[in-house]
């Protein structure tokens, strides 16, 4: 599946504006859930503007119909500066988000973040964390 996300920052990250794009293979399932492997190239704009490269891995949930799904997507990464957000170049990313089918096409909504982990991992690391979060729109085609 390729993806195409866009979307505005929200929380520490007001005011930007981010695109990706994505690679999406399925992958073994995962806790029995459908599951894919992910790699993303992305960019956001603003005083923290930033380039990143992420591999993933996402699962989903169709409770009711498999149209719909909940989507959870855990990975590692490294963006091209440090920021006030971003106090290493190595970087966690978590998606979460809602969506649907519609037969080769798929449309989510979800709430991204770009963190070293500093406070929830208890890592360490020396400089800032507040992260960037995005709120976007991803729509996939399967190939």
């Amino acid at each position: 599946m390729l993806a195409v996300t866009t979307g505005h920052g929200n929380l520490k990250s007001h005011g930007t504006k981010a695109a990706f794009l994505s690679y999406q293979k399925d992958a073994p399932k995962l806790f029995d859930l459908e599951s894919q492997y992910d790699l993303t190239i992305g960019y956001w704009s603003g005083s923290s503007h930033n380039s990143a490269l992420t591999v993933a891995r996402v699962v989903r949930w169709s409770p009711a119909s498999p149209s719909y799904y909940f989507a959870g997507t855990l990975g590692i990464g490294v963006v091209d500066r440090t920021t006030d957000h971003l106090g290493t170049t190595g970087q966690f990313t978590v998606r979460f988000a809602v969506g649907r089918r519609f037969g080769k096409y798929d449309l989510s909504i979800g709430e991204s973040h770009y963190s070293n982990g500093k406070y929830a991992l208890g890592l360490g690391w020396h400089g800032p964390n507040t992260g960037e979060d995005f709120l976007s729109v991803m729509l996939a085609r399967e190939l």
